[in-house]
């Protein structure tokens, strides 16, 4: 019997040993690193002295956060599976497993992609696994410089850009490339999407070197991107000779007037008591007329027209700043129900059929990951329909299932049902004024504060319908919708309508 388990223990032993000896894992060097937005490989490669084509192979991509989060699962027996938030995300090589290249490819990454992800591999009775770093870049648009303000006798300049990480570093240079010695000041401000805005000023006075350069670098990568302008003298603020007799003239008078001032003072005191009791009675009178006076002008209708003219003022200002962050937004044709027809120009949507079921949604072709964005929608006379965004996770589901189910909660919208507004976050009825109608809508969306607002986008008397907080650091997406309620009718279609963009400030020169 002890024979017997003998035999049995050197067979398992020399099958492990020889298992062990086809198989190796090569371990990356260095962590990967990847860009926002793009898509990056982790490698996972096994050494292998022959192909796997008959082995049983199980592949698990682990992303190790506070929970164990399972990227991809690969069976090839029984096929994969993978989180829902890796859905449409992540891709092996089928073609190149049998040769041991059992790494991921991961599209379309964001800051939650970033960290440590576990390549675990099963070959039959062999197991090992590698430890893969990724580590995640940006790099922001060109420096904008700015003519601030003149303080003194220098002038003050501003220099800013977004779209950064991690956190850059930012310079002041001369025509030489050197730091500049004048007193200066840097701030990198992290917005809610987690990237980071550079702000920089500086005061340059008069004589210095005249060229001035702002760089800023991102240092994980080893990229940088400049803006150089050149601050001719005539910028400066003049000096007039008379400056130095002005001022003495000016301490002079100045010093004259205290005089005066101080024997008046005195003189005013000796005014005898009765012109004091006159004056006092005139000013009691004076109190009386302007008591009665403002009782007339507290009057209830002229109280409410007042009211009424600064809300309307307070509207417009508010619509106003908003649409200083104008874009052009276009549908995109591939992400829509079947049933929508896009225009040409991708600015407009119609609704064909009669009987149309599913999302009744169209997309805009462009995301936002930061900073503030306008655009406006025309409704017309619709009496159902929705607009807002929604997140890029959950516009690929709905285009993965063709539009055939509603839209999730990863959207955040003001809709219309048979002409009654309401919020899709808490389906509360929103009152509409009825002095104008409500065929523009304006939607103004500030990522640094996560917000997005409505608009009655009335040009004589616009309007904050409401505001909804968005919780979500992913790609936000414009999208439009039909409602149920208008199908069947002859209508105008939905329509993006594009405004003027405001020109930013021109730079004097731009390397």
């Amino acid at each position: 019997m002890c024979s017997f388990f003998s035999a049995v223990c050197i067979l398992v032993l020399l099958q492990i040993s020889h298992t062990a000896g086809k198989y190796s894992v090569r371990p990356p060097n260095n962590p990967v690193i990847g860009y926002l937005e793009k898509e990056v490989i982790l490698p996972c490669l096994v050494d292998t002295l022959q192909p796997l084509a008959k082995a049983n192979i199980k592949i698990q991509w682990i992303l190790e956060k506070s929970e164990k989060i399972e990227v991809k699962n690969y069976n090839r027996n029984y096929g994969e599976t993978q989180d829902r938030r890796y859905e449409g995300r992540t891709e092996l090589f089928p073609s190149q497993i049998n040769e041991g290249n059992m790494s991921l490819l991961l599209r379309n990454i964001s800051l939650f992609d970033q960290g440590l992800y576990t390549c675990k591999i099963y070959l039959d009775n062999w197991y090992d696994k590698v430890v893969v770093q990724l580590v995640l870049a940006a790099n922001g648009g060109d420096p904008t410089i700015t003519l601030a303000a003149y303080k003194g006798q220098g002038i003050g300049l501003t220099c800013s850009s977004e779209g950064w990480y991690p956190r850059p570093q930012a310079l002041w240079l001369d025509s030489r490339g050197e730091n500049r010695t004048e007193k200066s000041a840097i701030a990198n401000t992290e917005t809610i999407a987690g990237i980071f805005r550079v702000f920089g000023s500086i005061t340059l006075e008069p004589g210095v070197d005249s060229t001035v350069s702002c760089k800023i670098i991102n240092n994980l990568v080893k990229s940088e991107r400049e803006s150089r302008i050149l601050i001719s003298d005539v910028f400066y603020p003049t000096t007039s000779l008379w400056t130095g007799p002005f001022i003495t003239i000016l301490v002079l008078f100045s010093c004259v007037t205290a005089f005066v001032t101080y024997k008046w003072i005195q003189s005013f005191r000796e005014v005898s008591k009765f012109e004091k009791e006159a004056k006092e009675m005139k000013s009691e009178r004076d109190r009386e007329k302007n008591a009665i006076e403002i009782e007339r002008m507290t009057d209830k209708g002229e109280l409410s027209e007042i009211r009424k003219s600064s809300e309307r003022c307070s509207g417009e200002l508010a619509l106003r700043r908003a649409q200083s962050h104008a874009v052009a937004v276009y549908l995109d044709s591939d992400c829509k129900h079947p049933d929508i027809t896009i225009t040409k120009d991708g600015r407009a949507a119609t609704l064909n059929a009669k009987s149309a079921v599913g999302s009744l949604v169209v997309v805009g072709k462009e995301g936002y990951v930061a900073g503030k964005h306008y655009w406006e929608v025309k409704v017309g006379d619709w009496l159902d329909w929705e607009l807002g965004v929604l997140t890029q996770g959950e516009r690929d589901r709905t285009r993965k299932e063709m539009f055939s189910v509603p839209l999730g909660e990863e959207r955040w919208a003001l809709k219309s049902v048979r002409g009654h507004l309401f919020s899709n976050q808490n389906e509360e009825k929103i009152e509409k004024k009825q002095d104008n109608p409500y065929s523009y809508i304006g939607l103004f969306l500030d990522q640094e504060s996560g917000t997005i607002y409505f608009y009655r986008a009335c040009t004589c008397a616009p309007l904050l319908i409401t505001t909804i907080t968005i919780q979500s650091t992913e790609k936000l997406y414009p999208f439009l919708s039909f409602g149920e309620c208008d199908l069947g009718c002859v209508q105008d279609a939905l329509e993006v309508i594009h405004m003027k963009i405001p020109l930013p400030f021109q730079k004097f020169f731009k390397k």
